[in-house]
């Protein structure tokens, strides 16, 4: 593991904190900021969004634990039918993504949306077979079709990657997914968590009516910690002290940041490894665009916002433990943390408030969204979109 003072981000932003822990009082950006109401409800924006973001950006599709050799997985999310699939432990393991599409008649192949140990891929309507690497292996009454260029009917693929645990695709077939590029300094932050080492104990996929840039922007601030979570999490915490840095390239940036946990009022010495650092401050990460990071003392929660609408949000929550805290005696102990994050402060405070937020957009009460100089990362979350959108349109 990286040792603390060689990351990049961590040790500037535990610096921050404690600074103002000195003080006892939160650091305040030097503007204030708006938003437009529009931006929640438009139909332009949300296709904008669907064409320019979730279209052409590297996104995160499940943990790689998710996925085990042999199995595929079908995933929906985004609008557009995927399907995981890892060959064999003889096959080398490998992960890949295809359109869930048969080359024949536009089947579905894998119907369902958890993972399924299959030796080949068979479509249900008329038997063409194809192999997990995507390989058209069988066609009943070959004789009938004319012969074809070599690979022509195989599965659709899409780029895939895997890296700190966690699957990747495009949703652009022929699309160049760079998440050296894509990361940046983001790489060596998510490395020092080891994720590849951990499992994902439960899965939570719900939909909801609020636009997916309202749970982004909960996100993002730590100002309503101390009234929206005052009986759950907020004895836990300090009252908006946080430090956060932007990194990545313009309209594909992400956000690392460190909330400060009471313990950070007291004197206390550099943490030397992950679990010291999360029993002072829980850091947290914005994977543009649509992915939060949450990491808790001893878990962490991997939260990915899918647009179903311009009013409508598909929510996906996964727990994800150490493998080795994964056995059946840990079970209960997990069940009972994540019920607690899950419905009682995820549901109950921060979706239920998304919620009731979206219901008052149209209403003409507010014009624009008033962004304090305590929510600064709500504006730079906002002017993201609308750089990923432009970037995206010029280089189209």
């Amino acid at each position: 593991m990286m040792p603390f003072d060689a990351l990049p981000l961590s040790p500037m932003l535990l610096a921050r904190i404690r600074a103002q822990a000195a003080t006892g009082k939160a650091a305040l950006a030097a503007h204030e900021s708006q938003i437009p109401v529009q931006r929640y409800f438009a139909d332009a924006l949300w296709q904008a969004e669907k064409e320019h973001l979730f279209g052409k950006l590297p996104l995160i599709a499940a943990h790689s634990s998710s996925i085990a050799p042999g199995q595929v997985l079908a995933h929906d999310a985004y609008g557009v039918p995927l399907l995981l699939a890892r060959s064999s432990e003889a096959e080398g393991a490998q992960l890949r993504c295809f359109l869930n599409v048969c080359r024949h008649r536009g089947m579905r192949l894998v119907e369902g949306n958890s993972a399924q140990a299959k030796a080949s891929l068979v479509c249900p309507y008329h038997g063409w077979t194809y192999q997990l690497d995507g390989k058209l292996r069988h066609m009943l009454h070959a004789e009938a079709f004319a012969t074809c260029a070599h690979g022509e009917r195989d599965l659709v693929a899409l780029p895939c990657a895997e890296r700190h645990g966690l699957v990747w695709v495009m949703l652009q077939s022929g699309g160049r997914l760079d998440l050296d590029i894509f990361l940046g300094e983001l790489n060596p932050e998510l490395a020092w968590f080891d994720l590849q080492s951990h499992v994902v104990h439960r899965t939570v996929e719900a939909e909801y009516d609020a636009n997916w840039k309202l749970i982004m922007d909960a996100f993002l601030e730590a100002y309503h910690i101390r009234v929206l979570h005052k009986n759950t999490i907020y004895p836990f915490f300090t009252d908006g002290i946080t430090a956060a840095e932007y990194v990545g390239q313009a309209g594909k940036q992400h956000s690392h940041s460190l909330v400060a946990r009471r313990p950070v009022l007291e004197p206390f010495a550099d943490p030397q490894n992950h679990s010291e650092l999360r029993k002072l401050v829980t850091p947290t990460q914005v994977i543009f665009p649509n992915t939060v990071t949450i990491f808790h003392p001893d878990y962490l929660s991997l939260i990915t916002l899918y647009p179903v609408g311009p009013e409508r949000l598909r929510w996906t929550h996964r727990m994800v433990i150490p493998r080795e805290k994964s056995g059946p005696d840990w079970a209960a102990h997990w069940d009972k943390t994540f019920k607690l994050i899950e419905q009682g402060v995820f549901q109950a405070e921060d979706i239920h408030t998304a919620v009731q937020t979206q219901r008052g957009m149209r209403s003409g009460a507010n014009t624009h969204l008033h962004i304090g100089r305590m929510e600064s990362g709500v504006g730079w979350f906002h002017a993201q979109v609308q750089n990923a959108i432009n970037t995206t349109q010029e280089t189209a």
